[in-house]
């Protein structure tokens, strides 16, 4: 009796060791906001995700539908991405994005990749309650 359940523990075991060593393939996505991925040239020429902000008034949506260009910045630096795919929902002006790409001999970062976060709701609150106010909203 004790021999099955040794051998169950060890089945179980064995298979989750195989599960994290099959999940740790080493294509670990990390990502650099605008400035650092400008300041090392040598990330330029891979395939690199960069994060940062959308810039307002600087999205230019093609009419294919699918192709956008747009600014990011991280508050530095800025930097020109163009972007050929489905366009996120929560892409908008100053919407917090991911790209990953690489970037052009004439500057621009072509992304293949665009992840979009849209914008809190509590900041959105926020600025509801300070507008409906007309000053600042401060806690009791």
């Amino acid at each position: 009796m004790n021999i099955k359940f040794l051998l169950l523990g060890a089945g179980i075991i064995g298979s989750m060791i195989f599960l994290v060593i099959l999940g740790m393939d080493g294509d670990v996505d990390y990502y650099v906001d605008v400035t650092e991925f400008l300041a090392q040239p040598d990330l330029a020429e891979d395939d690199y995700r960069v994060n940062g902000k959308v810039v307002e008034g600087t999205i230019v949506r093609m009419n294919t539908g699918e192709d956008v260009t747009f600014e990011m910045s991280d508050g530095s630096s800025s930097m020109a991405v163009a972007y050929h795919g489905i366009i996120p929902d929560t892409f908008v002006d100053g919407a917090d994005v991911v790209v990953k790409g690489r970037l052009t001999g004439e500057g621009t970062f072509e992304a293949h990749t665009l992840l979009a976060k849209c914008p809190s709701k509590y900041e959105a609150a926020e600025d509801a309650a300070t507008t409906a106010s007309g000053n600042e909203y401060t806690t009791p």
